[in-house]
């Protein structure tokens, strides 16, 4: 006996799927040059670059200091191991500034010695700054005492030498007159009966004088006549 739960399929059927199958691997096999590149691109949000390249290798661009940028630019710039230029210790000629002046203010009249035999004098010297400024910082100065007898001018160390003739002297190197300040000198002499003498002071004489605003006035000299009993 026949079972009629079981399904039967007729030729037309089987026919009917086969078609319809085959329409739908048509379908597939015509729409899947567009369905394949839509699936296989990536989404917008699913691969995306960090940073654009032209940003990321842009040379980096650093300011100058302010002043660098005040200074004059040089057409080559020196290495910074070139060694610098040694200065030289050459003295400078010319001073500006202010200078000191010295002058000679005055030689005293002699007078005689009385504890003394023949024809010894004392008289003393006067050397004023009368600069602006002080002659420390210039160096010391040497004062010249000479003795004038006819034509003949003698040092003190040439009248002390030849004659013996000098008793006294202060007479020494000045290392600082303030502007305005004397310094005195006291000298005892022995003319060696000479009565007609002259007395001639040079303020900053020597070997290495040091600078002044005006050495016109460093000489003053003096004549006397004058005899010791």
């Amino acid at each position: 006996m026949a079972n009629d739960s079981q399904p039967s399929f007729s030729i037309q059927n089987i026919v009917a799927i086969f078609i319809i199958l085959t329409v739908i691997c048509l379908t597939v096999i015509v729409i899947q040059p567009g369905i394949l590149p839509a699936l296989s691109k990536p989404t917008p949000t699913a691969v995306q670059p960090t940073a654009s390249p032209s940003n990321d290798y842009q040379p980096e661009v650093i300011p100058l200091p302010t002043e660098m940028l005040n200074s004059p630019q040089t057409a080559t710039a020196a290495p910074s191991d070139t060694p610098a230029p040694t200065l030289t210790t050459t003295a400078i000629p010319f001073v500006s500034g202010p200078l000191p002046d010295l002058t000679v203010t005055e030689i005293t009249d002699p007078v005689c010695v009385p504890e003394k035999v023949g024809t010894v004098l004392e008289f003393r010297i006067f050397v004023r700054n009368i600069g602006h400024v002080r002659t420390r910082s210039f160096g010391p100065f040497d004062t010249g005492v000479f003795i004038i007898l006819g034509e003949r001018h003698y040092s003190l160390d040439e009248w002390a030498t030849q004659f013996n003739g000098v008793v006294g002297s202060s007479v020494t190197e000045v290392y600082n007159l303030n502007p305005g300040q004397d310094i005195k000198f006291t000298v005892v002499l022995d003319l060696i009966g000479n009565k007609d003498f002259g007395i001639e002071v040079v303020a900053n004489s020597g070997e290495n004088p040091i600078r002044e605003a005006d050495t016109t006035n460093n000489t003053l000299t003096k004549y006397y006549s004058i005899y010791c009993y």
